[in-house]
């Protein structure tokens, strides 16, 4: 969907990530986040963040204009968050590179 290749996805959990974003490790374990220089976005605002870099267009922002339908995005991104391990999808970053892996604040030992 990036055919100028304006988008960089990078793991959460890859070393120096988190200092290089300035992200929490609550907030990068609770949602996909998109840092485009000043602007910062977590969750479906994120999501649309990024498709609006990706595609060099303002489109899928204006959803967030329309009254309700950022309540409607957050409980839908929130229930996809809390049941993700059910839907199809690729390996699991840390399990494809695990020495890689810096593991986030849920995962770590206490």
């Amino acid at each position: 969907m990036d055919r100028q290749q304006r988008v960089e996805v990078v793991a959460a959990q890859a070393h120096g990530v988190r200092q290089r974003t300035g992200l929490s490790d609550e907030q990068i374990d609770r949602a996909a986040w998109t840092v485009a220089g000043e602007a910062v976005a977590g969750g479906p605002r994120g999501v649309a963040l990024m498709l609006a870099v990706a595609w060099n267009s303002r489109l899928p922002l204006f959803p967030f204009k329309v009254p309700g339908v950022p309540w409607l995005l957050d409980r839908l991104y929130g229930w996809i968050a809390s049941n993700r391990r059910r839907f199809p999808g690729e390996t699991p970053w840390c399990v494809a590179h695990p020495g890689e892996c810096v593991p986030s604040a849920s995962n770590r030992p206490m």
